[in-house]
């Protein structure tokens, strides 16, 4: 790893490290960066908002690190986006933007993940993947090899690293060091009645806080108010638990050796944060409605969104609408449109156009017209176009638009698909029923065929043709397409958009 590591930051850009919770990505880049940029500027924003600050009003000299441990935590609007990442690496400085990222997460913006999204919640999926293939990806194992085992004991005296190499090779050497197995064990045993169960509900509500994309220590007083949901789920006074504050010394309390990890990092006046170890960890259950009412509310707009974005994809639908509506509030055209799609708009349809009419000029200006950013938004303002009703300008958007994203994207694009489902849409809305209906069909035979017929977009295509002939008063030809469309959706949860989408629409054919 050291050696590929090394070459990509002599390359300079944009280096990400990318591996599993205690793999040593963290120490890995501190330390290549000691011995290959020592002498440079290093900036570390704390937090989403501070990449903005950093590019607006940072005077540091030419070569600078800039970095970004647990890059997750940045990505999205607000933070770290295509055109945030263009602007620090084209500045006058000789930038290096250093990150790290768990495999878990890394894993999420993955091709094969696009499946998991639609709508505009995929778009912000897809600005999310578009920084990471912005990167030099460095992997980082977390086990060592029989190679790296050798040499390290042929350096060290360390006994903690001793221990470490001397272990069984199922866990990795950083992973050991850092105590992780160790404090799974005690966070496991801590439920046994009468040992810490209040100190492992406090743990539990910390990690779920964090496996909600809250990353940020959280108050003492949250904890304790988010902690007994957990502790009455598992037994309540059955399991005779301790006092508050003792729960919270024990979670704070390092492992066995002195100096390693513990449950919770923080302390009680400044808030706690679950160890990363524990984050990724499988079988995990969901994430209970409180956790995300409070994580949501305490977090700022942008990051907020994000949340919110997380509770829409985890089923979330209900709980992740005011944090939307705080974003379309503040300008975030990706947030408007989802409530858009969710049936259930806050401000009228020619307020949400302004604002997406002024992102895309933005990015016309920064990037051109032709980037992938400049075609998401164009497509954004065509879509609010069609919800104004302005069903020909609506048309001759998506046209032109349909003819520059597929030279620039791909026939097969998701972004060039939605444009011909979009383009259909108007065609069909402006009174072209029998055209419009033939190009509906078209565009979602070509969807289906391009990600298949279980995709959530393609499911949400088929039900707003049956929304778009129901609102033509052509309810036979809907009724012939529900029945399938209802089977196609049955794995759906209940709550899910869609599924809520196509209940009102049979109810209405009934009648």
């Amino acid at each position: 790893m050291e050696p590929h590591l090394h070459a990509a930051l002599r390359r300079g850009g944009f280096v990400l490290l990318v591996g599993e919770s205690t793999a040593g990505k963290t120490r890995a880049a501190f330390e290549a960066i000691r011995l290959l940029h020592p002498d440079e500027h290093f900036a570390a924003p704390s937090a989403r908002e501070s990449i903005e600050v950093l590019l607006d009003g940072w005077e540091a000299a030419n070569a600078c690190v800039v970095w970004l441990d647990d890059l997750e935590r940045f990505l999205g609007p607000g933070g770290l986006t295509t055109s945030t990442l263009h602007r620090l690496l084209v500045s006058d400085r000789q930038v290096l933007v250093l990150a790290t990222m768990r495999s878990h997460e890394y894993d999420r913006y993955r091709d094969r993940a696009e499946t998991e999204t639609s709508g505009a919640a995929q778009e912000v999926w897809r600005q999310g993947r578009a920084v990471l293939r912005q990167a030099q990806v460095v992997h980082v194992e977390r086990r060592w090899t029989d190679t790296e085992r050798e040499r390290a004991r042929a350096v060290t005296a360390d006994p903690r690293l001793v221990r470490a190499l001397a272990a069984d090779k199922r866990f990795g050497v950083a992973e050991l060091l850092a105590a992780g197995p160790e404090l799974l064990e005690a966070w496991q045993h801590a439920w046994v009645p009468g040992h810490h169960p209040r100190g492992a509900a406090l743990v539990a509500a910390a990690v779920d806080a964090r496996r909600a994309g809250y990353h940020r220590p959280l108050p003492a007083q949250v904890l304790q108010q988010l902690h007994e949901g957990y502790l009455v789920r598992r037994g309540g006074a059955e399991l005779r638990p301790e006092s508050f504050q003792e729960a919270m010394n024990w979670a704070l309390t390092p492992t066995v050796p002195a100096g390693a990890n513990s449950l919770l990092l923080g302390d009680t006046e400044n808030g706690c944060l679950a160890f990363d170890y524990l984050i990724d960890l499988p079988a995990q259950q969901a994430i209970p409605e409180p956790v995300w009412v409070a994580v949501m509310d305490l977090a700022p707009l942008h990051e907020a969104y994000t949340i919110a974005c997380n509770a829409f994809l985890s089923g979330e639908f209900t709980l992740a609408l005011p944090a939307l509506r705080r974003a379309a509030e503040a300008g975030i055209g990706e947030a408007e449109r989802m409530l858009w799609e969710s049936n259930a708009p806050m401000r009228p349809a020619e307020e949400g156009l302004a604002v997406t009419r002024q992102r895309m000029q933005a990015l016309r200006q920064e990037f051109g017209t032709d980037h992938e950013e400049t075609l998401l938004a164009e497509s954004m303002v065509a879509s609010f176009t069609l919800y104004c009703g302005r069903y020909s300008e609506a048309r001759r958007i998506y046209e032109q638009l349909v003819d520059k994203a597929t030279l620039t994207l791909g026939p097969n694009d998701r972004l060039v698909l939605g444009v011909e489902f979009g383009l259909a849409s108007s065609i069909f809305a402006s009174g072209a029923h029998d055209e419009g209906l033939t190009l509906l069909e078209a565009a979602i035979r070509k969807s289906t065929d391009t990600l298949g017929p279980g995709d959530l977009t393609v499911l949400d295509r088929r039900r707003s043709m049956i929304q778009l002939l129901v609102e033509a008063g052509r309810n036979g030809d809907a009724l012939q397409r529900l029945p399938d469309l209802e089977a196609n959706c049955a794995h759906l949860s209940p709550t899910h958009p869609i599924a809520v989408s196509i209940r009102r629409l049979a109810s209405h054919l009934q009648h």
